[in-house]
């Protein structure tokens, strides 16, 4: 019963995002950290777009970024402006859908006590 529970409806989108954002803030800081690392090159997760996100399970892939900076003489592509943007970019999805997905607990746990939502 609870399997089916956490298994439908918007949860699993959810966690999905949130996955995905979560491990999105792990690479930008990454790049961040690396700005004068000589021969980094800027990484990122693909976007895939929004509906296939939703319709099957969500794995992250890292791969090289499309958008990265202009090659530097070490080799190295960071931006640190480019990534500053994706990183507050980011964080405001995850903060959106963090708070989607404690707004869908909150529900559930005023469904599961029997309190009327007006």
């Amino acid at each position: 019963m609870l399997n089916r529970l956490f298994s439908a409806g918007s949860l699993p989108g959810l966690e999905s995002m949130l996955t995905y954002a979560s491990r999105r803030q792990w690479v930008i800081a990454t790049n961040i950290a690396n700005v004068d690392t000589v021969g980094y090159k800027t990484r990122d997760l693909a976007e895939p777009d929004f509906r296939k996100q939703l319709a099957q399970a969500f794995s992250p892939r890292e791969g090289l970024a499309a958008d990265a900076g202009s090659l530097k003489p070490g080799g190295n592509n960071v931006d640190l402006e480019i990534e500053m943007a994706k990183m507050v970019k980011n964080s405001a999805l995850h903060s959106t859908v963090a708070t989607l997905l404690a707004n869908q607990f909150m529900l559930l746990r005023e469904a599961i006590a029997g309190h009327v939502i007006s």
